[in-house]
């Protein structure tokens, strides 16, 4: 398994594969591309999963934020 992070990303894009299923396709700046593709029964699923982790992710982020100004804060 692949775990590919594009924290800078020129792109994301959902779209319906031939077969029927919904594939989300993100390219970051080096034209480095990573395809997730989903069974259309499970996106209900996935929504809700990904409705909770954004949540989650944007807890983290805002405590990695202020643990960084709180070392620049220490450094002066």
């Amino acid at each position: 398994m692949s775990n590919t992070i594009f924290e800078l990303r020129d792109s994301v894009e959902v779209s319906i594969g031939r077969l029927g299923h919904v594939r989300m396709k993100q390219e970051n700046y080096n034209q480095e591309v990573a395809i997730i593709t989903v069974h259309p029964d499970d996106i209900p699923l996935l929504i809700e999963q990904l409705q909770k982790a954004g949540v989650e992710a944007q807890v983290i982020r805002e405590e990695l934020k202020n643990r960084s100004v709180t070392k620049d804060s220490d450094k002066q």
